[in-house]
């Protein structure tokens, strides 16, 4: 565009200078002509209105110059403001590509921890007295009837509400289950907190990914997990930050109704604590 008008503005410019020549030509030319001449002032007087002429055509052209110059000011006026919108266009898709970017590295870190995380279930086998061997997520249901099995051997300290001596009895029952375990609960916990600090919006979608992947003998052995010394500070929040236990069967709890206010009612999702 400015080209353009740089080319058409030339042929105007040679055009506006043509009569500035003839009156520098005429000028010196009356200089020689009547440099000897004693009547030049009479004569000189004649061009007075010669001279009015040409200072207004000064002036045009101080007017004509003012005028192309405002004109090529609002070309590039309108060149800049193409310029911006067409940076801001780039930026917006720039950021645009750098959240997609950011999404999918999240995404393939989260189903990686993810399949880590069902590896580390499938690999689970435990042995009873008689040799029977349980694989997988039905270990969870061992764990869990163990568990019971301490807690029932335990006797109800007074003023208790029930938190002490289950906590009590998780104590027992992890010391001896650790090995087992620890492992588990620790992956499971990272497997979140990458979630939780992550820079994504939508952290309960990936969440309720992690839940689903929980049987229900898996969610009541997190729920224990978690109200114990081993989670209560740092698992325990972000399991009620996300409402991991949204599909935990409540009534598999070895004591409903005193063990489900442990938690805040968020933990339980939708449903809350009923």
């Amino acid at each position: 565009m400015q080209a353009s008008h740089a080319t058409q503005s030339k042929p105007q410019l040679r055009w506006l200078l043509f009569p500035w020549l003839v009156v520098i030509l005429v000028w010196i030319s009356s200089g020689i002509w009547l440099h000897d001449d004693i009547d030049r002032g009479t004569f000189g007087d004649m061009f007075g209105a010669v001279n009015a002429l040409f200072s207004g055509l000064a002036f045009a052209t101080l007017i004509y110059t003012s005028w192309m110059q405002r004109e090529e000011l609002a070309l590039q006026r309108e060149e800049l403001s193409a310029t911006r919108t067409e940076l801001e266009g780039q930026k917006l898709q720039l950021a645009e590509q750098t959240a997609t970017f950011a999404l999918q590295r999240f995404e393939d870190s989260f189903f990686s921890l993810l399949r880590t995380h069902g590896e580390i279930v499938n690999a689970m086998d435990l042995v009873d007295g008689n040799g029977r061997t349980t694989r997988s997520r039905d270990c969870f249901k061992v764990w869990y009837q163990r568990l019971e099995k301490m807690h029932a051997g335990m006797g109800v300290r007074p003023g208790d509400q029930g938190l002490q001596t289950m906590q009590a009895a998780y104590r027992q029952f992890y010391t001896k289950h650790q090995g087992e375990l620890g492992h588990y609960f620790r992956h499971l916990y990272h497997v979140l907190k990458f979630i939780k600090e992550a820079s994504i919006k939508d952290k309960q979608k990936y969440t309720s990914l992690v839940r689903a992947q929980l049987s229900g003998y898996e969610h009541l052995m997190l729920f224990y997990n978690c109200i114990s010394e081993y989670g209560y500070a740092k698992f325990k929040p972000i399991v009620e930050e996300f409402a991991l236990l949204e599909n935990m069967p409540k009534d598999q709890l070895i004591s409903r109704s005193l063990h489900v206010g442990f938690y805040a009612p968020s933990a339980y999702g939708e449903d809350g604590a009923a």
